[in-house]
């Protein structure tokens, strides 16, 4: 089309298809090649790019991630239940490393761990089909890690602080390592449940105890690397049914606060099935719809604002019982490239594993 068409509506065609598509379309011919390589289409198409849902199954034998295209609406709630099933996976590969959960996402990039034992962490692209082991740290009980980009530089970075050997920083790009930075935190300890950081705004969250016994919330600039806190109302803490613990979500773009619509789902659980138990709330809807996942049920729900009832949502198909664990997190597909993009030349490829639904 380049004799025929500008260069940049030739771009904003191509900005409009689909992830399957444009991956097609890498293959047609050079020019097209290095077009979607390039750091501007890259950037483009991080803008335009719809949410999706990044599902990991892992089992005794296979590791398999999963990357579902997400519906702006979920109603009416008479058919919203099989639109996942009717257009299938985005990409679907098998990680091939025990366990591996996803812990965070940031510009379509997924930050992996093993679930139950001590590992190193990894940084993974499914529709790019790279990955990098961020070797050097092995993470331990009582550590803390995240994953964002920062504000300005844009420069995305993986922290991981242990009372042990202090904060070190992992930043994605050439010739990177992690390095220690001096930087103490204003708290004396995290709470449990808060391991993996939130990311919102280039800052990191974690939930850490103070003197009244509600949380406080401690922020990590990933530009100037240094930490700050701040109190957090119970009333704005989205919890945990059954248990005395808090969690920090950066659920639909922001720090969300659900204690309200957490409570109505608990409260109708029981009618549909559902017992107390842990939930992480995946988007909420503008029509008050929640898209949730239960790994205790190993399987996502949706709570309707307007049926008010829970219902199950078969997205992953039947789970087998030896599902070892089972995550999710909202995902932007992005063509990101741990290599090309940000020269990261220890970066592997997953193509061998990875089946792309074209």
């Amino acid at each position: 089309m380049k004799p025929y068409l500008p260069l940049e509506i030739i771009t904003n065609i191509l900005l409009r298809l689909s992830p399957q598509n444009i991956a097609t379309c890498k293959c047609v011919c050079k020019p097209w090649l290095n077009l979607i390589e390039s750091d501007a289409f890259v950037e483009s198409h991080l803008v335009k790019s719809g949410l999706a849902l990044a599902v990991s199954i892992a089992k005794l034998d296979s590791n398999w991630f999963s990357v579902f295209k997400l519906e702006d609406e979920l109603e009416p709630f008479s058919n919203w239940f099989d639109v996942f099933a009717k257009h299938g996976p985005i990409t679907k590969f098998d990680f091939r490393r025990e366990s591996t959960t996803i812990q965070s996402c940031v510009n379509g990039l997924l930050l992996l761990k093993n679930a139950f034992i001590d590992d190193h962490l990894y940084v993974c692209n499914p529709i790019t089909c790279e990955y990098v082991e961020l070797s050097g740290h092995v993470i331990r009980e009582g550590d803390r890690f995240g994953f964002g980009v920062s504000k300005i530089s844009g420069r995305h970075k993986v922290v991981y602080h242990s009372p042990e050997s202090g904060l070190h920083v992992y930043t994605l790009e050439a010739g990177s390592s992690w390095r220690a930075v001096e930087a103490a935190p204003p708290f004396p300890s995290y709470c449990e449940s808060s391991i993996c950081g939130a990311f919102f705004s280039g800052n990191l969250h974690w939930l850490v105890k103070s003197r009244t016994g509600i949380p406080d919330v401690c922020c990590f600039d990933l530009e100037t690397e240094r930490f700050s806190a701040f109190s957090a109302p119970l009333a704005e803490i989205p919890f945990t049914i059954g248990e005395t613990s808090y969690s920090l979500d950066a659920t639909g773009g922001s720090l969300e606060k659900c204690w309200t619509m957490v409570r109505l789902m608990h409260d109708h659980s029981y009618d549909y099935g559902y017992k107390r138990g842990c939930w992480q709330p995946i988007r909420i809807y503008r029509n008050g719809g929640v898209l949730m996942l239960s790994p205790r049920h190993k399987r996502f729900l949706y709570y309707s604002m307007e049926k008010r009832c829970v219902v199950g949502i078969d997205l992953a198909g039947e789970i087998d019982h030896d599902c070892l664990y089972f995550n999710s997190v909202l995902f932007t597909p992005s063509f990101l490239s741990l290599k090309r993009n940000l020269g990261m030349e220890n970066a592997r490829s997953l193509k061998r594993n990875l089946g792309i639904r074209m």
